[in-house]
Order: structure tokens, then sequence, then C-alpha cells
């Protein structure tokens, strides 16, 4: 389920606005003083996310009648056009633009690196979730990144940042793939360590994350520049199981974020 529909007959009432919020913005839609523009009784309608926070305000007199829909994704017809990729033209346009000038300009990363967008929108994450289909159905913003990016040719994709979030380290491991159940012998290894031989890598969660927030020296590094703030909106919390003296439980914490390669100044076109 990705968001909500919900439609409003025509019956005699005063109140009951639907007020939405998100991102410290707000909209009020007044379904009454919409239909009475028509000459006759007429439907209100209005769709949103499920990130969105909504709340009906009081009716004050008459009754309000509502019909409310979930709304759900299914598998988009060809890659990368879902019609959630494809809304606000102008803004992907705007955005690959900007990204365009700024991989143009020599002092931009001079010696290449990654760029990490942390997402805006909830997403349902569970353990069985491909990233690669996630992609398919980033919306708002997120797809207006996603597909400025891949529109300009540059190595995108969605990354699960694992978090050790008992210790609330500036670091966290970064894999293409979504681990369940995790498992691990502590005698022989540690919870990074395990990660890393999956193929993860150690990466920064902050700007001002230092080498003294790393809890095991990692293989190797490597540094993200954070475009918009990682964060753990997305959260998905999974068991791990750890082998020693004792057999013990605990939780694996991840996040899914937006990265982005970005190749030397000297062999970008």
């Amino acid at each position: 389920m990705v968001g909500s529909l919900v439609v409003i007959y025509p019956t005699a009432h005063d109140g009951g606005e639907l007020v939405l919020r998100h991102k410290d913005r707000e909209w009020k839609f007044d379904a009454k003083s919409l239909t009475s523009l028509s000459p006759s009784p007429s439907l209100a309608y209005i769709a949103f996310y499920n990130d969105i926070e909504h709340e009906v305000l009081k009716v004050t007199s008459g009754c309000r009648v509502t019909v409310t829909y979930n709304l759900y994704l299914v598998d988009p017809i060809f890659k990368l056009r879902a019609p959630s990729m494809a809304s606000n033209i102008k803004t992907v346009s705007n955005l690959q633009t900007t990204l365009y000038g700024l991989l143009k300009t020599p002092g931009f990363l001079p010696d290449g690196g990654i760029l990490g967008f942390g997402l805006a929108h909830l997403y349902p994450i569970a353990s069985e979730t491909r990233l690669q289909d996630l992609a398919n159905y980033l919306k708002g913003e997120d797809a207006h990144v996603y597909r400025a990016c891949h529109e300009l040719q540059l190595e995108t994709s969605l990354q699960m940042i694992y978090d050790d979030s008992e210790r609330g380290s500036g670091y966290g491991i970064m894999l293409d793939e979504v681990i369940h159940a995790l498992e691990y012998n502590c005698e022989s290894a540690t919870y990074e360590s395990t990660l890393r031989e999956m193929g993860g890598v150690s990466v920064n969660k902050t700007e001002v994350s230092t080498d003294d927030d790393l809890y095991w020296p990692p293989k190797r590094m490597e540094h993200i520049v954070w475009a918009s703030q990682f964060n753990s909106r997305n959260q998905l919390m999974d068991m791990r199981t750890v082998y020693g003296n004792e057999l013990s439980y605990g939780y694996t914490y991840c996040s899914p974020c937006i990265i982005v390669r970005i190749a030397p100044a000297s062999d970008r076109v």
C-alpha cells in the first residue's frame, strides 16, 4: 500500500475539512467549497501518499459521508517509466541541469566520489524486498533524484546501510541487498566483519563522522557526500543470531538510500 484515495459525497454538512501535513507544510482540502462551484451535486476526491499526516476537522453540522480506498502498486509495464518516475518532468529537468553543471565543474569531486540521498518518502520495506524492484516504485522527490541521475548516465542504485543502533556509530555498512536473519560466530567474526564478507563496505552516515567512530578497523572505507541527510525513515529491523559461548539474539537495523557514483573530473564529459 502506497497511499489513500478519499471520496467525499455531496451531503449537506459544515466543517470536516481534510488537513494534510508533510515536512512542516500544511494543506487544507475543503470539499464543500469545491463542490459548491458545480451547478449539480458532485463528488470531491483527493489522493495522497501513506506518509502524509492527515486529520479530519470537526463536523459542526450535518453528515459528512466519505469512502476511503487503499492504493497499491503493481508491477510497472516497463522499468524506470512507472507513473511515479514520470511525474513532474520540469522538476527532473531542473535537477538534471544542476547536476550536469556540477559534473562540468572540475572542482566538484575532482577525484570522483559518492553522492548520497536519504529517502524523503516511506516505502514498504521487508526482508524479502529486492532493491531494484523498489527503485521502480520511488515517488516524489526520490523519483526525481533517481531519474535525473539515471538519465545523466551516472551509476545510480538503491543501497541498504546497516547500522548497529546499540552503539549509535556515525558509520554503517553499505550493501546492495537486504540480508535476512543474519548469523555469525562472535568468536571468529564481528557483526561488521560478517557484513563486509558479504560484500559490504564501511561508509559514513553523517558529514561529521570521523575514523574515531569506527568500532572495528574496516578493510576499506568509502566516504559519502550526503546531498540530503541519511535517515532511518524506512528503517528495517530484523533478527540476528550470534553464536559463541552462549547463543544470543539481537537485531539488525538497515535503511535504504540512493547512492550515485561520480567519476573523476578527468573522465567526465
